[in-house]
């Protein structure tokens, strides 16, 4: 059976009434930039709400905490709601000195600090007392699975951030989860032992929009997401792990999240590898690949377009990346540099969410199939199931030719929700 083109079915979310916290600007979507740190690390998350994440900080020193700073001044920020630190590598965390005088920081996130760290034995002891001295009493360990609770405007798409990994764990397979068909493709690499391991990873859900940021996990971390069941499912942008690194960048990972975009923070002269620009060239769906550097140590061929990279010379005014998705999360652009032309993207699985005046209404689909992850059970009267308040109707579209098993999975996967069906909203090829 596979869906058609276009309505495929109503569904009921059942979410928690505080949910939708406040009421915002729905003309307003979400932003996210990619900002040069020139190897390093720092993406600035802007909620419809006005609400911002950044994850990561950059390198110690001035450059990149006011690299930050600038960035959010021209979001229209005073200051970062929550800063996540993904790893304690310096070129990840080693800005908060600077950047935390230089504007408020109301909430921190990690993975835990450790006594000591064998690969970074002269930084870290300082690094990690002004991280310590900036967090204070407003920092939370985060572990697989945990969620940062973000403001939910009425009117617009839920938006959602949750922790995939941590501590060189995965969020677990679900029970009865079908095997992952790419995951017997994986071949392993040596153990990797630094902090880079135990990276935290995010899923920053919009409505139907979907972006992977993994930090600096490595390969056989990331596999581990990805097998023996898939526990991501399809993205629209990935952040390319590890500045572009083959030490990362499992193709068991990218094959199996298929995204469409990619957007490379690297360097002039680290990251952007020519294997993992390869491996995310043989993604079918992948339209287009974007770096915040050009690889000044690889060869044209092996770097992505050049219109598609924010910094062509080494020597650089340090130039970022800009994605906007639309108010509906139905689409997407990016921009490259501040002069640059958006290119606009469709969101792989598109909603949109209305409050019924009713729940009630629902009983005028004649006859329902709820799914969910205990099972599949029919229901000849759907007030039945209106047990549950019903706070948010959504209709979801899928690309043509999706087939309905792919789509229902990614449902129950993602979303934990049931599913309603009406059955006359299908038909066989």
């Amino acid at each position: 059976m596979r869906l058609p083109t276009t309505i495929v079915a109503t569904l009921v979310l059942c979410l928690a009434a505080d949910a939708r916290a406040g009421v915002g600007d729905t003309t307003r979507g979400l932003e996210i930039y990619f900002i040069d740190t020139e190897g390093g690390a720092a993406t600035l998350v802007v909620t419809p709400a006005g609400e911002s994440i950044l994850v990561d900080c950059g390198n110690p020193g001035t450059r990149d905490a006011d690299r930050i700073h600038a960035a959010a001044q021209t979001a229209g920020l005073k200051a970062i709601d929550h800063l996540i630190i993904t790893h304690w590598h310096l070129d990840h965390y080693g800005g908060i000195a600077r950047l935390s005088e230089l504007m408020p920081i109301h909430h921190y996130y990690d993975h835990g600090i450790p006594h000591s760290l064998a690969e970074d034995p002269q930084n870290f002891p300082l690094l990690i007392q002004a991280y310590k001295k900036a967090a204070a009493d407003k920092r939370r360990t985060l572990k697989p699975g945990d969620e940062i609770a973000l403001k939910q405007n009425d009117g617009s798409p839920r938006i959602g951030l949750r922790c995939l990994c941590g501590g060189g764990e995965v969020i677990p397979d679900k029970d009865g989860a079908p095997a992952n068909p790419i995951a017997p493709e994986h071949k392993p690499q040596p153990e990797d032992k630094t902090d880079n391991a135990r990276s935290l990873g995010f899923l920053l859900s919009y409505g139907g929009f979907r972006f992977l940021d993994l930090g600096d996990l490595t390969w056989n971390v990331e596999v581990k997401l990805v097998s023996p069941s898939d526990k991501v499912g399809p993205v629209d942008v990935y952040q390319v792990t590890h500045h572009g690194l083959e030490i990362s960048n499992n193709p068991v990972l990218i094959k199996t999240v298929r995204p469409r975009v990619a957007i490379c923070g690297n360097g002039a002269r680290k990251g952007a590898n020519p294997g993992v620009i390869s491996t995310l060239r043989r993604v079918p769906d992948m339209q287009a690949i974007y770096q915040l550097h050009r690889n000044v140590t690889s060869e044209p061929q092996d770097n992505t377009d050049p219109d598609l990279i924010a910094n062509a010379e080494e020597k650089c005014q340090g130039e970022l990346i800009k994605l906007s998705v639309a108010p509906d999360a139905k689409s997407y652009t990016v921009t490259v540099g501040g002069k640059g032309r958006p290119k606009r993207f469709e969101t792989r699985m598109r909603m949109q969410t209305s409050l019924p005046q009713n729940p009630q209404e629902v009983a005028n689909v004649e006859k329902v199939t709820l799914i969910a992850a205990s099972g599949k059970h029919s229901f000849q009267d759907p007030s039945q199931i209106l047990q549950t308040k019903l706070d948010t109707l959504v209709t979801m579209e899928f690309e043509a030719n999706t087939a309905l098993v792919d789509a229902l999975t990614h449902i129950i996967k993602k979303y934990g929700v049931n599913v309603l069906i009406d059955t006359e909203a299908f038909k066989a090829d």
